[in-house]
C-alpha cells in the first residue's frame, strides 16, 4: 500500500523541457531518500516539444514510479492557475499532505533540502510558509525575501528616493538587503514563488493563489494573506536550492514589452488586493508623475528624441492604459 505523501511538490513547465528535466534529476534522489515526497509536474500548454521530450526522459530514467505524476494541460493557466489546479486537489483530498511545495522548473534542489524544510516546519507550527536559501548558478546569494510594498514604501520607491538618498529612505527599499542571508534565519514579509514551502493547514484557511495574477505578484499577495491570517513567513539558509532564474519568462518566450506590462499590472494589482483601490490609484499616480518628470528632463536637456526618451514615453503609455 503506497505511503500517503507528506509533501507534494508542484513543478510547472512552460517551454523549458531541458531545465525541467534537470530539475527532475535532482528530485529523483530526494524522492528515493524521502518516501513521503510526491512530485506533480504540469506542462502549462507549452505548445512546443516539451511533452514528448519530458515523457521520453521519464521513461529513459525510470521516473515513472509512484513519486512522479506528469500532467499536460490543454490551456495555459498562468503561474497561479497552473499551480492552483494541483493545490486545490491536494487541499481538498481526504489524505492531504502536510506540506505543499511550489518549485520552479529552473531549480536544482540540493540533497536533503526538502527533508530539512519538513523538519523545520514540524518543529515550529506557527510558520505558514518558508523558503530555503536560493543561489544563482555561480553560487552567489539570490534574494528571495522582500518587504511588503506598503503604499508609502512604494510611492517613495516610485521617485527613486531609496537610491538617491539612502540614509533617509533606505526603509523603503523592498529588497530588505541589510542582513546576512547566508547565516541568519529570520521571519520575513514575503518570499518568492521559485521555492515556496507551505503548510497545507495554513492554505486551507487562507486559500490558494489569486488567479487575477497571471505572471508576477501572486507570491507577494499570497504571503500577505497568509500573514494576515496569523501565520509567520520564514527564511532559513540551512537548506539550499540553485535557481537558474528567468527560464520561463525570458525574451524568447515572452516579449520584453509584454513582460513589462505584466510587471506593472502585478505591481498595481498587489496594491489593490492588499491595501485597497485608493492605494492602487495613489501609487499609480506617483509612477505616472515620475515618468512625466523624467520625460520633461529629457526634453529640457535636448534628449527628447533619444532611445531613452522613447522608452520612457512607451512606459508612460503602459501606465496610462487600463492595466487592471
Amino acid at each position: 500500500m503506497p505511503i500517503p505523501p507528506k509533501t507534494v511538490a508542484i513543478v510547472l513547465n512552460f517551454r523549458t523541457p531541458d531545465v525541467t528535466i534537470d530539475c527532475l534529476r535532482t528530485l529523483a534522489p530526494e524522492a528515493a531518500a524521502n518516501p513521503g515526497l510526491k512530485v506533480v509536474l504540469i506542462d502549462n500548454a507549452s505548445g512546443d516539444d516539451s511533452i514528448p521530450r519530458i515523457r521520453a526522459a521519464i521513461t529513459e530514467n525510470g521516473w515513472d514510479a509512484p513519486w512522479l505524476e506528469f500532467r499536460p494541460l490543454e490551456k495555459n493557466l498562468g503561474f497561479a492557475g497552473g499551480n492552483n489546479l494541483i493545490l486545490r486537489e491536494q487541499i481538498s483530498s481526504e489524505n492531504s499532505p502536510d506540506y505543499l511545495l511550489l518549485l520552479n522548473s529552473d531549480t536544482l534542489v540540493a540533497p536533503g533540502c526538502i527533508s530539512y524544510c519538513e523538519k523545520l516546519m514540524d518543529a515550529d507550527r506557527a510558520i505558514g510558509a518558508m523558503s530555503c536559501m536560493l543561489r544563482n548558478r555561480d553560487g552567489s546569494v539570490q534574494n528571495v525575501c522582500r518587504k511588503f510594498p506598503h503604499p508609502l514604501r512604494e510611492s517613495v520607491r516610485a521617485f527613486g528616493l531609496p537610491w538617491l538618498l539612502p540614509p533617509l529612505f533606505r526603509w523603503a527599499d523592498l529588497e530588505d538587503s541589510a542582513w546576512d542571508r547566508e547565516s541568519a534565519p529570520r521571519d520575513v514579509d514575503w518570499i518568492g514563488g521559485a521555492f515556496f514551502f507551505a503548510r497545507t493547514s495554513a492554505l486551507k484557511k487562507t486559500g490558494v493563489m489569486d488567479e487575477d495574477f497571471f505572471f508576477y505578484g501572486e507570491d507577494c499577495e499570497w504571503c500577505f494573506r497568509i500573514w494576515k491570517n496569523g501565520w509567520r513567513i520564514r527564511f532559513d539558509p540551512g537548506a539550499e536550492t540553485v535557481h537558474l532564474g528567468g527560464a520561463s519568462s525570458d525574451s524568447t518566450r515572452i516579449r520584453n514589452r509584454q513582460k513589462e506590462i505584466y510587471t506593472w499590472r502585478a505591481r498595481f494589482l498587489v496594491q489593490k488586493k492588499c491595501y485597497g483601490a485608493l492605494s492602487e490609484r495613489f501609487v499609480r499616480a506617483c509612477y505616472i508623475s515620475m515618468f512625466l518628470l523624467r520625460i520633461a528632463f529629457q526634453t529640457l536637456t535636448l534628449r527628447g528624441k533619444s532611445e531613452k526618451a522613447a522608452e520612457l514615453k512607451d512606459g508612460l503609455n503602459i501606465l496610462l492604459s487600463p492595466l487592471l
